[in-house]
């Protein structure tokens, strides 16, 4: 019996010492804290790009997390800009969202890209993958030149900047927090680690 209580005993402190993250180690303060929500609400950005297998492998993990989060977390997508062929998926994901079409095409261009061995790097190649879902290449010109595209494309590119974000996938918690797959020392760690950030974002709110 004095042996079942000790492992017991053994397994709990690991468990705590275990969801007990630190600063510097399973995430990081950004350089500069940016704006987020005083509503209450806990903003959690992912900054991504269709160009990352990283960020193809992680998405199964999001989708998991996305099913259990609180409901007082905002979950946002960010593709990041480090140049112009991810400026243009940028553009192409905010043209999904334009037409009301995200969610949907958000997991077919990751598919056709790092599942399938697709290369999209021209409007020719994007077009089918959205023809075949209901979206006509007139449709999809006019998406991706609109007004909309273009300054979402833009906040993007600054965003990424203003974040100091250098590689991704990386997550941003309530514009203070950064912490990814490396810092969490697993993907699937790295929602554990969101998770108690917000928690404590929350209780420092009530202070």
């Amino acid at each position: 019996m004095r042996r079942i209580l000790t492992l017991l005993m053994v397994l709990g402190m690991s468990s705590f010492a275990w969801a007990d993250f630190d600063e510097g180690m399973e995430y990081e303060l950004l350089v500069k804290a940016q704006p987020a929500p005083t509503d209450g609400k806990v903003e959690v950005i992912e900054f991504f790009s269709y160009a990352c297998p990283h960020c193809y492998r992680f998405e199964p993990y999001i989708e998991k997390w996305q099913e259990t989060k609180s409901d007082n977390i905002v979950f946002i997508h960010v593709p990041a800009v480090f140049n112009k062929n991810w400026e243009a998926l940028a553009s192409l994901y905010y043209a999904a969202e334009v037409l009301g079409i995200q969610e949907k095409m958000h997991l077919i261009i990751f598919e056709a890209m790092h599942g399938e061995g697709k290369k999209i790097r021209s409007f020719d190649e994007v077009k089918g993958l959205f023809e075949a879902n209901g979206v006509s290449s007139e449709k999809l010109d006019q998406a991706l030149n609109s007004f909309t595209v273009a300054a979402k494309t833009r906040r993007a590119k600054s965003m990424t900047e203003s974040y100091g974000i250098k590689s991704v996938p990386n997550i941003v918690v309530q514009g203070k927090y950064r912490t990814n797959g490396t810092l969490a020392k697993s993907h699937d760690n790295v929602f554990n680690v969101v998770d108690h950030l917000t928690d404590k974002i929350e209780k420092e709110s009530k202070n």
